[in-house]
């Protein structure tokens, strides 16, 4: 990831004017999505070898309920799907992981009056194997860039994933009742069900609420909590941790293993040393069954 977010991108404004007219509908099996109104991508068009255009809005409320971190994570991933399926060939019945996530943000783009209208992601496929693909995107607000993102992309045959998943692909859905949550305005959140976290007793540990009734990070019944969900659920630890006024303006997101919907999930956050200053970092930590199964790193501004 670059460490200049504002560089010089006029390369980027000309070629969003390159975009063809408006495709009618993103398909939803594109983006993996069935409620339409979870769905932010409108368009996208070829711009040259292994380089995509794909644009994208941003609601009012809605049901990310405006919180930019998580409208920003489902651009990201919501882009990477719509290319991969529509121009790479990949089957929509193939499953899709992210290995790890990092993406950085303009600190002004949290403003309520910088709130984008339309979106322009630039995306450049870097093919690490026949199944994987490095994937860099450029995401612009009124021509200007506001985030980057660099991540890597793998799909796996359907049976493969269900001889991968052995008996954790037939998982109970539904059927547990989710700890009490935390109060919601101290992780960033204005209701009980947008909150991930619950409490542990001990200090900056929480257990994580697999609330698949929450309509924002469970669209369809999955066999592992997804990785937006536990990115959201760092940034609410984080939020916890440090208290409001403090937006992440970089996330670096590692997964280690699937996280079941079995045993509980334990997350830790921790201040740590920061590259910068001005910037203070936070390690959160996932840990289920006393193995680590993702970590993010969380550069917040301030």
């Amino acid at each position: 990831m670059p460490k200049a977010l504002l560089s010089d991108r006029r390369r980027h404004t000309h070629a969003i004017h390159r975009i063809a007219a408006p495709v009618p509908t993103v398909p939803q099996e594109y983006v993996h999505l069935r409620e339409t109104d979870a769905i932010l991508v409108t368009n996208w068009s070829v711009l040259g070898s292994d380089r995509y255009a794909v644009t994208a809005r941003w609601p009012e409320g809605g049901i990310y309920g405006g919180s930019v971190p998580l409208l920003l994570t489902q651009t990201i991933r919501q882009s990477a799907l719509l290319i991969v399926h529509a121009e790479l060939a990949v089957p929509v019945s193939a499953q899709t992981l992210i290995e790890w996530m990092d993406f950085n943000v303009s600190t002004d783009f949290y403003d309520p009056k910088n709130k984008p209208d339309n979106l322009f992601i630039l995306l450049t496929f870097k093919p690490n194997n026949p199944r994987s693909s490095r994937i860099e995107l450029s995401i612009l607000s009124e021509g200007r860039l506001v985030a980057e993102s660099l991540l890597d992309y793998s799909w796996i045959a359907p049976g493969a994933y269900r001889r991968l998943r052995g008996e954790h692909g037939d998982v109970a859905w539904g059927e547990s009742v989710p700890p009490a949550p935390v109060p919601p305005h101290a992780v960033g959140r204005a209701a009980g069900h947008e909150v991930l976290l619950a409490a542990s007793g001990l200090p900056n540990r929480w257990q994580l609420r697999t609330d698949v009734t929450n309509r924002a990070l469970y669209d369809h019944r999955v066999d592992h909590v997804p990785g937006l969900v536990l990115i959201e659920a760092a940034y609410q630890a984080t939020h916890a941790l440090t208290g409001p006024g403090r937006p992440p303006v970089r996330v670096m997101s590692t997964f280690d293993r699937y996280v079941e919907f079995d045993a509980p999930c334990w997350i830790d956050a921790a201040v740590v040393p920061a590259p910068d200053k001005g910037i203070v970092r936070v390690e959160v930590t996932g840990v289920q069954n006393g193995e680590r199964t993702f970590s993010v790193y969380m550069d917040c501004a301030g």
